[in-house]
């Protein structure tokens, strides 16, 4: 495979990858309208901070396991080993999630006092149902794990696609017309990933086998192992700030910040579908002499997207969501004074994704305990912050803990990853890159300043971005005809 067939094949499957998420998180939007017009910051507020503690929760439920199964899942080439390596992996978080969803759902009391949410008991019964939605979320990712380590992302689609319709569908019904509270984004989310696993197991029947390999979970358990704290880390990361503005704010500044947040993570659905296609496409290329060349230039287009993504929704966010529809707009008018945190959540998430880019050389190297002390040094910089910044600051201070967090990340995984296994990455192109959006980004701020009319601002901003992508072609930082064929699949 030539080195754009490579690229392109990345990309199309990042682009299959984003369609998928897109569709599943496209909850966050489609459902948003709906939510902060039933109910209000405060309980927004305690379903973030539940939802924070599942989003914490489930890397001890899967204990690294995700890594690992794609690890061996694609190191293993016999089908018959691969049967039982895909059983294995089941039975064993079947045994392990009913015993932690036990332990939660004895304990629900005593966690929901330790949060001290301002209604004890609906905090508990928040966390009970919780459990369930662990349990189910544990096991319904692995029948995708599979088809994402076959490079199978068309179905993997289909699969997303099931999930999306029954999830919005129920909420509508619970909420509107059961009368529900915040409990129906649960109870939707956990019929949904129970009807999308069973379609799951069926679609990957072939490798069912219900085996039990003793020495297959004793190697997913030792190598996913480290995944465990760096995921636990790199989660704090994300979540952490929403208890800081509970304990500096209340409940409603939470709901307030974390839909806000949501709008960002339109940059946090494309970072994540880099990774679902990046981790298993970089392994498949460890051996490919090209493999550095490759590795350079799907780095430039992934900033470029980035920068893309960051001034196109910090131009159209606001507005956007300010339309109405009678009754309802995109975001409750209670929730738009926490707009002002997008863009440094954008960015935050781009750093994310760059970080995520860099993390090939400690793979390569067999040295990924070096990734490990950066996210935990990263978690212990976000906390400082965190209570430094949000005690004087609120929501903004809470964003922009997160960006500086990341982006101090990313300057130290390059350095390390260089000395691991230097890639010369094209400074120059990035250099523009970077000068291009940043002149672009003030410009805009100052459009914001002195322009009043809202239809000439779109108008200005619709020009800025357009001179972004005609500077970075016709200066060959990249080339437009290339991304037209992201889409397309390449052998």
């Amino acid at each position: 495979m030539t080195e754009k067939a490579n690229i392109k094949n990345l990309f199309s499957q990042t682009a299959i990858y984003g369609a998928g998420l897109l569709i599943n998180k496209a909850l966050s939007f489609l459902l948003l309208p709906l939510y902060t017009y039933y109910f209000s910051p405060a309980e927004m507020g305690m379903f973030n901070l539940v939802q924070s503690l599942w989003l914490f929760t489930i890397l001890i439920y899967l204990y690294g396991m995700e890594t690992a199964f794609i690890k061996f899942f694609i190191d293993v080439k016999d089908e018959a080993e691969r049967k039982k390596l895909y059983s294995t992996t089941l039975l064993l978080l079947t045994i392990t999630s009913v015993i932690f969803s036990v332990i939660i759902y004895s304990a629900s009391g005593g966690i929901s006092a330790l949060i001290r949410f301002d209604n004890p008991v609906k905090g508990a019964m928040l966390i009970k149902i919780m459990c369930f939605v662990l349990f189910f979320d544990t096991l319904f990712r692995f029948p995708l794990l599979l088809l994402r380590a076959e490079l199978n992302a068309k179905l993997y689609l289909y699969l997303t696609l099931l999930s999306l319709v029954i999830n919005i569908a129920l909420n509508f019904i619970l909420i509107i017309f059961a009368g529900y509270g915040v409990e129906a984004i649960f109870y939707s989310y956990i019929i949904s990933v129970f009807v999308t696993f069973i379609a799951g197991l069926a679609v990957t029947r072939k490798f069912l086998s219900f085996e039990f390999s003793f020495m297959f979970a004793r190697k997913l358990v030792i190598y996913g192992n480290k995944f465990i704290y760096i995921g636990l880390f790199t989660l704090l990361i994300d979540i952490a700030e929403r208890f800081f503005l509970k304990y500096f704010y209340g409940e409603g500044c939470v709901g307030i910040y974390n839909a806000n947040y949501r709008l960002a993570s339109v940059m946090g659905l494309i970072i994540a579908a880099f990774r679902f296609a990046w981790t298993p496409f970089f392994l498949n290329l460890e051996k490919n002499p090209e493999n550095k060349k490759i590795i350079s230039e799907i780095f430039t287009y992934l900033v470029f997207s980035g920068l893309l993504l960051f001034l196109f929704f910090t131009f159209f966010t606001s507005p956007i969501v300010k339309i109405s529809f009678g009754k309802f707009s995109l975001l409750d008018p209670r929730y738009q004074q926490g707009l002002s945190i997008v863009p440094p959540v954008l960015l935050a998430y781009l750093f994310a994704g760059l970080f995520s880019a860099l993390n090939v050389a400690p793979f390569f190297a067999n040295r990924t305990s070096y990734l490990l002390l950066i996210v935990a040094e990263g978690f212990i910089i976000n906390t400082i912050l965190n209570f430094i910044l949000i005690g004087k600051y609120g929501m903004e201070g809470a964003a922009f803990s997160t960006l500086i967090t990341y982006l101090l990340m990313f300057i130290h995984v390059y350095f390390v990853s260089q000395k691991l296994y230097r890639i010369s990455y094209q400074w120059n192109k990035l250099s523009k890159l970077v000068l291009s959006a940043s002149t672009i980004y003030l410009l805009s701020l100052l459009i914001n300043i002195y322009v009043i009319n809202e239809i000439v601002k779109l108008i200005l901003y619709i020009i800025l971005i357009s001179v972004f992508i005609i500077f970075s072609d016709r200066t060959n930082v990249v080339k437009l005809n290339s991304i037209k064929t992201i889409f397309t699949r390449h052998a």
